[in-house]
């Protein structure tokens, strides 16, 4: 439940860069979480994943969450 509530309280804008055959997206909000895929589209939503998994590490151990740069 925590980890819905933050994901729809923040929105965290995507990067996404081709490299070779791979899409990477990052936030540059939360440094060090990717997501990587054949397509765009694949890349963001591993990066929807990771910033779940991200939070939900946040939310375990008391860390903050980062608020985004742009809200």
């Amino acid at each position: 439940m925590v980890k819905e509530t933050m994901q729809s309280a923040y929105k965290y804008p995507n990067v996404v860069v081709k490299e070779n055959s791979e899409y990477w997206a990052y936030r540059l909000d939360i440094p060090g979480v990717y997501g990587r895929g054949k397509t765009s589209k694949k890349a963001k939503t591993n990066i929807k994943q990771a910033i779940a998994l991200y939070i939900d590490d946040c939310v375990a151990d008391g860390d903050d969450i980062p608020a985004p740069f742009l809200n």
